[in-house]
Order: structure tokens, then sequence, then C-alpha cells
């Protein structure tokens, strides 16, 4: 098996399809993870070069395939565990037939991987515009925490912004550490690194905390509860980050 290794960015992945072409060998993983070789594994540390790099992005904007490099721009977002290759992949197949576009084509695997990457992607996006919940710090901003599977926060925040545009808030992806913080003028973001971010709730928010509990408790009737509907609906690990859930997953 070949593997490539680089370090995880857009210009370091755009390298990796550059020398696979030059030197005419296709990896059969790519990852910018260490990885634990085999007998016969071969494995090749690629370092970023910026001309070979813009060299393959120039023959994507010249492929039938369309939104190619936005679509890119998109799955680097994903969680997945084999995103690199996924993508790369992709990305070749879209290359090998330039003059054909290859979007639709679902009985490649190549192009089912890619676009199954993108969907998850997208259906997250949409589910976490609905399910992300404000809470009103000591300071007045809002602050929202939650675990996406993929890093959708900076996409997530055009939504927010038109929805909140006069009130500063945070949304928080706890499992990255990555903050969007929106002033109401401007959008920034902050990765949080190894630290822990405390947020002080106001009083008002700790009333409002237990009136939604108890009004999750009131309008339910504990024989009828379908844990599975529930489940299906939003899987148990989100949970933790609804306010009127909380006191519910200890169940479980």
């Amino acid at each position: 098996m070949t593997t490539y290794i680089f370090n995880g960015s857009k210009i370091g992945l755009l390298t990796c399809i550059f020398d696979a072409y030059y030197e005419k060998r296709i990896p059969n993983l790519i990852t910018d993870k260490p990885v634990q070789s085999g007998f016969g594994d071969v494995v090749y540390e690629i370092e970023n070069d910026l001309e070979k790099a813009e060299r393959v992005k120039n023959c994507l904007k010249g492929v039938a395939t369309p939104n190619v490099l936005k679509d890119l721009n998109l799955a680097l977002k994903s969680g997945q565990e084999n995103k690199f290759t996924v993508i790369f992949n992709y990305l070749k197949a879209v290359i090998d037939n330039k003059r054909i576009d290859v979007s639709k084509n679902f009985a490649d695997q190549r192009i089912l991987a890619f676009c199954d990457l993108l969907k998850k992607i997208t259906n997250e996006i949409h589910r976490f515009k609905g399910f992300i919940r404000f809470e009103e710090s000591r300071d007045g901003y809002f602050y929202a925490h939650y675990t996406p599977e993929n890093d959708i926060t900076w996409l997530l925040m055009p939504h927010f912004t038109a929805r909140l545009a006069d009130q500063a808030f945070i949304i928080h992806d706890t499992k990255r550490n990555v903050l969007a913080l929106y002033d109401g003028q401007s959008v920034r973001q902050v990765d949080g690194g190894d630290g822990i971010v405390t947020v002080y709730l106001s009083d008002e928010e700790v009333n409002f905390r237990k009136l939604w509990q108890t009004y999750y408790d009131s309008v339910n009737i504990k024989e009828r509860k379908n844990h599975r509907l529930m489940k299906s609906f939003l899987p148990i690990k989100f949970w933790k980050n609804l306010p009127e859930k909380c006191v519910d997953i200890a169940n479980f």
C-alpha cells in the first residue's frame, strides 16, 4: 500500500495530487496523521509546494465538472477520518475526465463517496440552524455551544448574523475548541487551543433554563415517550447542548 502524509492543508492536498501525477504513483491512502506501515507498504511525506498547488488549481478551473473548487473547500470541512483520500479520488476522477461532467456519475464509487461526504456536511449545517441554543451571559452577549461532526462553525455564521443582526453572540465548537464571535458588525474566528472556555450565565438565563426544563417535563407524557423516534431526529450525543434535554440524558 502506498501512503501520502501531508500537513492537512488545502495547498498540501493539491501538492499531493501534482506529485501523484508527476511520479505516476497513485496513493491508496492520504492522511495528515502518522500511520503504522506494514511489510511492503511505502510512505511518502509530501511537503507543501505553492507552485505545484497553483498548477493543479488552474487545471481544476478548466474541467467540465462544475463547482469543483467550491466543493473542495466544503469537503475540507469534513470530520470524516478518510476525507483526504475521498477528496483525492474525486479530484483524480475529475481531472482524468476533464471534458466530461462526472459529478452525477454515481456508478463510480469515487464520485458516490465524495457526494456522500458533502451531503453529511450540508445536512449537519441544516440541522444545527435549528438545534443550536443561545443563552445569555452575565456580560450581555449570547453564547451557544455544540459538538458538530464537521468543522461547520464558520459556515453557520451567515445564517445567525442575519437572524441576530444587532446582537453580539458567540458560537463555540467544543469538539475543536473553535469560537466564532460576532459583535453586531463584524465576525471573527478564534482558536481556543487547549484552553478552557468559561461562560457565566445571567441570573435571568438560569431561570429560563429551569423554565425550559419544567415546560419540557410538563408537556411530555412519561408513559408515551418514544425514545427511538427522539433519537432518530437528533442523536443523544447532541442532547447535552440542549437546555431542555440536559436532565433527560441520565435516563439513557
